[in-house]
């Protein structure tokens, strides 16, 4: 009987998460190839106009055409993603905390959340003009309230869901409350929290493209709008692309930081 080699076996679930990310994105890129063809069959069958519904080999054409301008224009939506998201996560994660560790609060104050959150951000966007101007401030705040409340809900959750008895056995151990938040409540609870992230951050990019067709000068939401209105419609399809990969990139992101964080919650091959 041989001793399996201690590095093969701590690269192996490394390879194996690899190699299920790559199988995962083969699956995606061939349902995509699979539909493009599809629409591609459907328009010429149908005799569809480029101005109502334009070709994928059209506006992918334009799409790689415009990479410059696409670039320039996803950047500037990057920026505002990332900002109004670590925002959302920054304050609802402690709000959280919070609410769960002060009943008062789960009875004053969260009522009040739930309340603002059922508002339109659509009816939000124009009184934050008003106050702030068009301009990255306004578009910040409504990514973050696009994804504040998920994050929210989710960490509220995750830590109520920890084991009341495993504050007893840690008080009685001497620990102190900071240590048993980062040594225990925290791990407990980032199932969870990573749970309200993964809908936050869907969350996040409706709320970015909403925010540019209404209250910014740059970004894909600005890019679609403008497109629109000069009726072209490849240049519209592109962005809409170009904001799909943007949202990939951000989900893709978030699936390694959770592997990278919670390698416990790693699912066996």
């Amino acid at each position: 009987m041989t001793l399996a080699d201690p590095a093969q076996m701590a690269a192996s679930p490394r390879l194996r998460l690899v190699a299920g990310w790559l199988r995962t994105m083969a699956f995606t890129a061939g349902a995509v190839v699979l539909l493009m063809a599809l629409w591609e069959v459907a328009i010429i069958a149908f005799e569809v106009p480029v101005w109502l519904v334009p070709k994928p080999s059209d506006f992918m054409a334009r799409f790689f055409a415009e990479i410059p301008l696409l670039l320039h224009h996803a950047l500037a939506t990057s920026r505002t993603l990332v900002l109004g998201f670590l925002l959302g996560v920054a304050v609802a994660v402690p709000l959280a905390l919070a609410i769960v560790s002060v009943p008062a609060l789960q009875r004053g104050l969260f009522p009040v959340i739930v309340f603002l959150n059922i508002m339109p951000k659509t009816v939000v966007g124009p009184i934050l003009i008003v106050w702030f101007g068009i301009g990255p401030l306004v578009a910040v705040l409504i990514v973050f309230l696009m994804c504040f409340f998920p994050v929210l809900v989710d960490s509220m959750s995750g830590f109520r869901a920890v084991d009341r008895r495993l504050y007893q056995i840690t008080r009685s151990m001497g620990a102190r409350p900071w240590q048993t938040l980062f040594y225990l409540r925290l791990p407990a609870s980032m199932a969870h929290i990573y749970a309200g992230m993964r809908i936050g951050i869907v969350k996040a990019v409706e709320g970015v493209i909403i925010a540019e067709f209404i209250a910014s000068s740059e970004g894909l939401g600005y890019l679609i709008m403008r497109a629109s209105g000069f009726m072209d419609m490849t240049l519209m399809f592109s962005g809409l692309i170009a904001a799909a990969l943007v949202a990939l990139v951000f989900n893709g992101s978030l699936s390694i930081g959770e592997a990278v964080l919670m390698p416990w919650a790693r699912r066996p091959e």
